[in-house]
């Protein structure tokens, strides 16, 4: 009997000592979470500890690890210990140690941990991993597992994007016009100018301005010019007719006799009488009887009979629109066409930029702009001067609006995106932007078009990724 006895203690240590060790999947982790307090980093989690195999002898040791590169901290540990492991770190009084806390395997199913460390910037893309060790015999261990639990994404979260300029295309023969308006005053129902007359020193000298502009510019060359006059609609119409043309034919010789243009450069024409031009003025009056006046204006009455008829219906305001807008409708505009040279060293762009921008191709802006720090302010400066010189250019818009967005303008740059058509590089822009203002779901929505287009979506994605992704990402 006794011989059996010791047979079967026997065989029980044989037993418990082959028997299976833990593995780090019998460990079950649920409810990760981490969260920055202040200085501090806070992470809790439960332990499932109803895997484990359990034995007298079983010493497991789970170590909680915040890395990141050749940072770590390892976190408060937890021991599960068998019978006869528990005894023995009782009788050391390592169950006491700060460092680890002891429980005894098989009477703890689930086991909530709690933790704190004191928080480092390294930390901010660290992983929390769960080392576990065995103990055996005089503390010698042996690791099983460096199992990953989870991926901290608590940094900052820059929308940091690239932004898609577009080259402009070249402008081989770069035509500009600059234009005015002068008030030429006429002796009352003559068509013959006076240049020392009232006014016409001072407006006959803004015509003779702007072409001296243009003609003395050794890098533009005069292609045409052009006199439109126009009469007011007071009198009779075959009189204003007589009169806009006449006036308009005095203003072109007296240019021609200063000038000697080639007849074939010069352009005239006449609009009797400006009746687009006093439709404006009612327009943005604040007239009490402005609608009738404007149906007036725009009914199919010859013009004589609407001069008439708003005489006689509106003899108050008819005086009042002789007196103030009338003068303003006897006007002569004029138009210089000129056709300007090519630029394409960048040091003689920039000068050009700081005199005269208009004399400038979207294609030489681009070439400037290149030559500048992207965050300085003559870059953004080059940039708007393009969209405001070629308003409903899609390119100059586009590329306004990336300086827009890089300047933080976000209302800016929706209204230039607004004019930068549909191209891929415009679609892409508008997810930056819709990215920037916190719009994620547009803004991937607009990258996966963008992509589909052609351009390269990798690091847009990576960076929405990282600003969409939570602050905890358990695996």
């Amino acid at each position: 009997m006794k011989r059996s006895l010791i047979l079967a203690a026997f065989a029980l240590a044989a037993t418990s000592m082959w028997a299976r060790m833990p593995e780090a999947s019998d460990v079950i982790i649920t409810d990760l979470s981490a969260a920055r307090d202040g200085s501090d980093l806070n992470i809790a989690f439960n332990l499932d500890l109803s895997k484990m195999p359990k034995g007298i002898n079983k010493e497991t040791r789970l170590i909680p690890v915040v890395k990141a590169g050749n940072d770590s901290v390892r976190l408060e540990s937890v021991t599960i210990a068998g019978r006869n492991r528990m005894i023995q770190a009782e009788r050391t009084g390592a169950v006491k140690s700060d460092a680890t806390k002891y429980y005894r395997s098989g009477k703890v199913k689930t086991l909530p941990y709690q933790t704190s460390v004191a928080w480092e910037p390294w930390m901010e893309d660290a992983n929390i991993d769960l080392v576990v060790e065995n103990l055996g015999c005089c503390e010698s261990r042996k690791t099983l597992a460096d199992r990953p639990l989870a991926r901290l994404n608590m940094g900052e979260r820059p929308i940091d994007m690239n932004l898609e300029y577009v080259t402009p295309v070249e402008e081989r023969v770069k035509m500009r016009n600059a234009r005015g308006e002068a008030y030429i005053d006429f002796v009352v129902n003559t068509t013959n100018i006076r240049p020392d007359y009232r006014n016409n020193p001072r407006e006959l000298a803004k015509i003779r301005a702007t072409i001296d502009s243009v003609k003395l510019d050794p890098d533009t060359k005069i292609t045409s010019l052009s006199i439109s006059g126009y009469a007011s609609p007071e009198g009779s119409y075959a009189n204003n007719e007589r009169l806009a043309k006449g006036r308009t034919e005095a203003l072109a010789a007296y240019v021609q006799k200063l000038y000697t243009f080639p007849k074939n450069l010069m352009k005239t024409s006449w609009v009797a009488e400006d009746w687009a031009g006093l439709r404006n003025f009612v327009e943005k009056s604040e007239m009490v009887k402005k609608a009738a006046i404007l149906a007036v204006i725009d009914s199919n009455l010859a013009p004589d009979a609407k001069d008439h008829k708003l005489a006689a219906d509106f003899p108050v305001d008819y005086q009042f629109m002789l007196a103030n807008w009338y003068p303003a409708l006897r006007h002569s505009d004029y138009a210089v066409e000129y056709e300007v040279r090519n630029y394409t060293d960048p040091a003689e762009i920039a000068r050009v930029f700081k005199k005269n921008p208009y004399k400038l191709s979207l294609r030489e802006l681009f070439i400037y702009a290149e030559t500048l720090d992207p965050k300085s302010p003559e870059y953004a400066e080059v940039f708007k001067t393009a969209a405001k010189m070629y308003p409903k250019d899609e390119t100059a818009n586009l590329n306004a609006a990336n300086c827009a967005i890089m300047s933080g303008d976000y209302q800016e740059a929706a209204s230039y995106l607004a004019k930068a058509g549909e191209t891929p590089q415009a679609v892409y822009a508008r997810g930056v932007l819709a990215a920037k203002t916190g719009d994620y779901a547009e803004a991937r929505k607009l990258f996966d078009k963008a992509g589909s287009m052609g351009i390269d979506i990798t690091d847009a994605i990576r960076v929405l990724e990282r600003a969409t992704a939570p602050e905890v990402e358990v695996f």
